[in-house]
Formats: C-alpha cells, sequence, structure tokens
C-alpha cells in the first residue's frame, strides 16, 4: 500500500457504517492535548456498547465538561464507587445501562484523592475482568499509571481478550505508556504529533509499514485522524 492508496471516509459515517468490534478487542487512541481523544472514545462507545457490553469510564478529574456531557448522552449511570450501591427504586425503576460512570468523591489532598482514585479504579477494573464482557474506558491512560495501576492495565490487554475485556484508552504521551497500549491494541487511532518521540513510537507498532505510517501520520490535520486495524491490516484517515 502507498499513501495514495490509503482511504479517507467521514469519521461519523465510518464509526457507524465501518467499524466492527468484538468483545475484548481493545482501542488505543493516540493524540496531542485538543485533538478530541476523550470525544472519539465516547463515539466509539456509543455505537458498540449495551447492557449485555457495558462500559466502565473511569473519570479521574474532579470536574470533566466533556466526560458530564457524554455521560448524559449516553445515559450512563453514574456512581461514586465499585461495585455501584444504588437504591432498590432505582434498580426496579432503570433496565441495566449500557454505561456507567466511575466518578469517586474528590478531597483535593492530592495523597488521598491518589489513593482513593486507586481504591475505586482497581476493583472496578478487576471486578471487569472478572465478570467479562466489559469495556474499560480511560481517557488519559498515563494517570492510571501513574495511580499505580500498570500492572492492573497490563492484565486487561495481555489476558482481557478471553474474557471479553477491552480497554479503551487514550493518551497524549505516547512516549510514557506501557507499550501494551499500542502491541496488543486490534484498534488504533493516530493523530498528527508534532512531539517526534511520539511519532517515533508510532513506528514501533508491529504488522504496519512504519514509513507509510509516518507518512500519512505527519499529513494529518488538526482532528484528523489515522485508523489501523492491526489484524488486516487496514488502515485508513478519518476526516472531521
Amino acid at each position: 500500500m502507498t499513501i495514495d492508496e490509503v482511504a479517507r471516509f467521514d469519521r461519523a459515517e465510518f464509526i457507524r457504517e465501518r467499524f466492527r468490534y468484538d468483545a475484548g478487542e481493545h482501542v488505543t487512541i493516540l493524540g496531542p492535548t485538543g485533538y478530541g481523544k476523550t470525544e472519539l472514545i465516547g463515539e466509539l462507545t456509543e455505537q458498540v456498547a449495551s447492557p449485555e457490553l457495558p462500559a466502565l469510564f473511569l473519570a479521574a478529574k474532579p470536574r470533566d465538561k466533556t466526560m458530564t456531557r457524554w455521560s448524559k448522552r449516553l445515559s450512563a449511570r453514574t456512581t461514586k464507587q465499585w461495585p455501584p450501591k444504588f437504591s432498590l427504586a432505582e434498580r426496579w425503576a432503570n433496565k441495566p445501562p449500557g454505561v456507567y460512570t466511575v466518578w469517586p468523591d474528590h478531597s483535593f489532598d492530592p495523597d488521598t484523592d491518589d489513593a482513593h482514585l486507586y481504591e475505586v479504579f482497581r476493583a472496578a477494573m478487576m471486578e471487569s475482568y472478572k465478570a467479562g464482557d466489559r469495556i474499560i474506558g480511560a481517557d488519559e491512560l498515563l494517570g492510571l499509571t501513574d495511580l499505580g495501576l500498570e500492572k492492573e492495565l497490563r492484565t486487561l490487554w495481555t489476558r482481557g481478550r478471553s474474557m471479553g475485556v477491552g480497554v479503551f484508552g487514550a493518551s497524549q504521551k505516547p512516549t510514557d505508556i506501557p507499550t501494551y497500549a499500542y502491541g496488543q491494541a486490534s484498534h488504533l487511532f493516530l493523530a498528527n504529533d508534532p512531539d517526534k518521540r511520539s511519532r517515533d513510537r508510532f513506528k514501533e507498532i508491529g504488522g504496519v509499514d512504519p514509513k507509510l505510517l509516518e507518512a500519512v501520520v505527519s499529513g494529518l490535520a488538526k482532528y484528523e485522524w489515522l485508523y489501523v486495524r492491526r489484524d488486516g491490516p487496514k488502515m485508513c484517515i478519518l476526516s472531521a
């Protein structure tokens, strides 16, 4: 394949009509701040999540307008802990949701908050691994690794597929997150990153011509994404 042979699709149309996801596949989104990584995770989740394959968004920030908007759009059930505790009336009144937003309280003391986030997020990740057929959504993988959850992420990336548990993870720092994030991903979405170290990390993705990948990524406009399905491999450009 040459750069001229890389197809181009409207992003919304691609996700709606062409994106195919099987439970347990991992999705990794890499791009600079402000390129819409959380938006893309939301769009993908909207397409594939269901009560039979629920998604758990791990919300690590005290406030997040994008996360709040997507939680409302996806009719997510927000919980401060995991497993969630809802009243009996809520259980009877609502069918199981397709999306949960796991959003712990914050004290605004970083030491206290980091310990609490670790406890709640780890419980959500490991219970999902045991239960199977889940999606774990993280809009900044580096934040989870900084909390001390790299081992748990690695477990999901390397063993989760057999349990039907997939990680939908994003990062602006591909040089600082575990290589499992893209080495184990079935679906990759890459933005044009001005940081040479990030572009060099992209070239380490196995199964893809590194020169072609670099040429395509370096030509992307803001809000465009290169999509790579690694079991093909298949590659196309998604326009905003």
